[in-house]
């Protein structure tokens, strides 16, 4: 036992050493902004699909391309009259830019230099310069982009959802937070409750204790009162326990409050249960879904744009596959005799095809056929159809389905709430009733306090269906996230 107290003392002042952290609506939404990592979390989702589309735009963007290469060998002809070429030295410098229109062009300039000996001659420093365009043109498959044009229009489509996304999931976070906040006020609330029929018990155990002493009650009246203070106390408990796993709960999803001891600051929960039914009534002043509240309706029709491109792309699965390719150069070549030995440099050679017309070209056409037959086209096309499909339906029907039950649903939880404030009252007066009758000696000590425990339910009723009133209309905000009501502050 004593271990037991040992422990809660030092809990205790651990507790109290935390700094205090007064708990409101307010600053509880303020806080999400700044510390919450589910926030990071969902905007690192949003950069992702980001990151995709700009990495798909990036291959559209002109490259320069370079290379240098040196080469080197003591390697002997097999045929004494056929140069050896060693040291060999090339460069290359050039741009390549690939087109939505199923276009790539590229220009380069390139050199090489190399030197030889054979039994005959002397080559040193031989030079080749060459200019060289490339093109090629998708005559089929990506014929004026058609498909390059669908990848980047479904990654750009995508990014722009998933920043629809972003909004909406940030807004269901803060709406996660003022649940559970008003979860705690609802806890304690009915600690409250508790503590104030704990108390009426324990003042009815000291009377029974007198009458007893008194001979007017038994031992038998006694153990039961003490049975009932038991009971309430073990009450209390479980709501403290239960605050606890709450703020667990929000220590988790806010760990800049971690560190602090978080206590609820003043609230008024029948204003805010006033505020709940006047953005009601705002949404019931709309008998259509009002897709103007939500942007569940822009997810949707990126959707359906998405699925178009991928279609597309599906369609070309398994198609033929036609380029032309084409390339046009010229060349200049430095070798100027003097004797058996034979010089040039880079600079003769980039002069050669200024001044001497070297230039050549070739057109040629790539062909690619495909044989055999698969399903894999087929199933790419239906997979489209269905996969985004299936997140149209869902998503229409989850916006539909919100706004048509959330009216009927708080109408029935406030006509609860009226019925069980009307059951409270009636019990109240009968309480009052029975307890004058129990000192009178008329009814039983187990009918006064099934009569208090029943009021006891009653006023826990009142604050479960109070919740539940505001987890409905959260509900229905996470989905409208623009419904204009003065609950809807997020």
């Amino acid at each position: 036992m004593l271990h037991v107290a040992t422990l809660l003392l030092l809990l205790s002042l651990s507790v109290d050493a935390q700094d205090s952290f007064s708990l409101t609506e307010k600053n509880l939404t303020q806080l999400s902004l700044e510390t919450s990592p589910q926030w990071e979390s969902i905007e690192a989702a949003f950069l992702s699909a980001k990151s995709d589309a700009e990495q798909l735009n990036d291959g559209f963007r002109p490259e320069i391309f370079g290379e240098a290469q040196y080469g080197e060998t003591k390697e002997k002809p097999i045929i004494e009259f056929i140069p050896m070429w060693s040291p060999l030295k090339s460069t290359q410098l050039g741009i390549r830019q690939d087109f939505r229109g199923g276009v790539t062009m590229s220009a380069a300039v390139s050199a090489t230099q190399q030197s030889a000996t054979t039994p005959t001659a002397t080559y040193k420093n031989i030079s080749t310069s060459t200019v060289r365009l490339d093109l090629q043109v998708d005559l089929w498959k990506d014929l004026f982009g058609r498909l390059s044009k669908a990848k980047t229009n479904s990654a750009n489509f995508s990014k722009e959802r998933a920043e629809f996304e972003k909004d909406i999931q940030h807004k269901a976070f803060v709406v996660s937070l003022r649940r559970t906040y008003w979860s705690l006020v609802g806890n304690n609330e009915q600690i409250k409750v508790s503590e104030g029929l704990l108390k009426a018990a324990e003042q009815q155990l000291t009377d029974t204790r007198q009458r007893r002493r008194a001979g007017v009650a038994d031992d038998g009246e006694v153990a039961r009162y003490e049975a009932q203070v038991a009971s309430r106390k073990g009450n209390i408990i479980y709501y403290k326990y239960q605050r606890e796993i709450l703020l667990k709960q929000l220590k988790f999803l806010l760990p800049e409050l971690q560190t602090k001891n978080v206590v609820l600051a003043e609230y008024d929960l029948s204003s805010t249960i006033d505020q709940v039914l006047a953005c009601t009534q705002t949404i019931a002043t709309r008998p259509e879904v009002p897709y103007e509240y939500t942007k569940y309706d822009e997810i949707t029709q990126l959707i359906r744009q998405t699925q178009k491109e991928q279609a597309k792309l599906a369609s070309s699965y398994d198609d033929i596959d036609l380029k032309l390719v084409g390339t046009a150069k010229t060349t200049g070549v430095a070798s100027v005799a003097n004797g058996t030995v034979n010089t040039g440099s880079y600079g003769d050679a980039f002069d050669d095809w200024q001044e001497n017309d070297r230039t050549g070209y070739s057109v040629a056409l790539q062909l690619v056929i495909p044989l055999g037959k698969t399903d894999t086209r087929q199933t790419q096309e239906v997979l489209a159809q269905k996969r985004f499909d299936a997140q149209v339906n869902e998503t229409e029907a989850n916006i539909a389905s919100t706004h048509q039950q959330l009216v009927r649903s708080i109408q029935l939880l406030a006509e609860m709430v009226q019925n069980q404030k009307l059951n409270t009252i009636a019990l109240e007066k009968r309480l009052a009733v029975q307890n004058r009758k129990f000192r009178e000696a008329r009814v039983s000590v187990n009918d006064l306090i099934q009569d208090q425990d029943s009021l006891l339910s009653s006023n826990l009723s009142v604050i479960n269906t109070q919740l539940q009133i505001l987890n409905t209309l959260f509900d229905y905000l996470v989905v409208f996230t623009e419904t204009p009501c003065e609950f809807n502050r997020i």
